[in-house]
């Protein structure tokens, strides 16, 4: 089974990323726009793993949840490298660092490949995308919503391709620590 582990997103943001991804598909010419279910902060992607090995990310995962939950914001629509998808930055929090370096340290120990580049934290919202206008001009005119939330639901989701689809189904949860103010 294809599999990841993913900070899910308050409905809230999940409803501000859609109004936003309305306003890119007022420019849009073409693209797979990411429906809202499906839009998730990924900490790490581990690809195809055998079912019998799910117990060692379970426990990962465990390892983390003593960790306070992060808090996090939008703070910019972006184009990844190769300009085919665009995504929302996340701001980069003391908090996320450490989920996702812990996480990736146990999962490491336990044999899983683990990317060792510099983690780049964004939620992807358009595939393979093309504008009627420069992506500059298209951001012009689409809204940021970047009211700092926090999220403490961290997934374990196995990618389901049904009927020319994906969704994401999830496997196993943990909640981290919520933040006290």
């Amino acid at each position: 089974m294809r599999v990841f582990i993913a900070l899910e997103l308050p409905q809230k943001v999940k409803d501000n990323l859609e109004r936003s991804m309305r306003q890119f598909a007022d420019f849009a010419t073409g693209g797979n726009f990411v429906p809202k279910e499906n839009l998730h902060l990924t900490l790490h992607f581990l690809g195809n793993v055998q079912s019998s090995d799910l117990i060692y990310v379970q426990s990962a995962m465990d390892s983390v949840k003593d960790l306070s939950a992060p808090t996090l914001a939008v703070t910019q629509f972006a184009m990844q490298r190769t300009g085919d998808i665009v995504w929302a930055k996340i701001r980069q929090s003391t908090e996320l660092t450490e989920v996702h370096d812990r996480l990736g340290e146990k999962l490491e120990k336990d044999n899983f490949e683990v990317e060792h580049r510099a983690y780049r934290p964004h939620v992807t919202l358009i595939r393979k995308k093309s504008f009627s206008l420069p992506f500059s001009e298209v951001t012009k005119n689409v809204q940021v919503f970047n009211v700092p939330f926090e999220t403490n639901k961290l997934t374990l989701f196995e990618s389901v391709f049904e009927q020319g689809k994906v969704s994401y189904r999830p496997i196993y949860t943990v909640e981290l620590k919520p933040v006290r103010r």
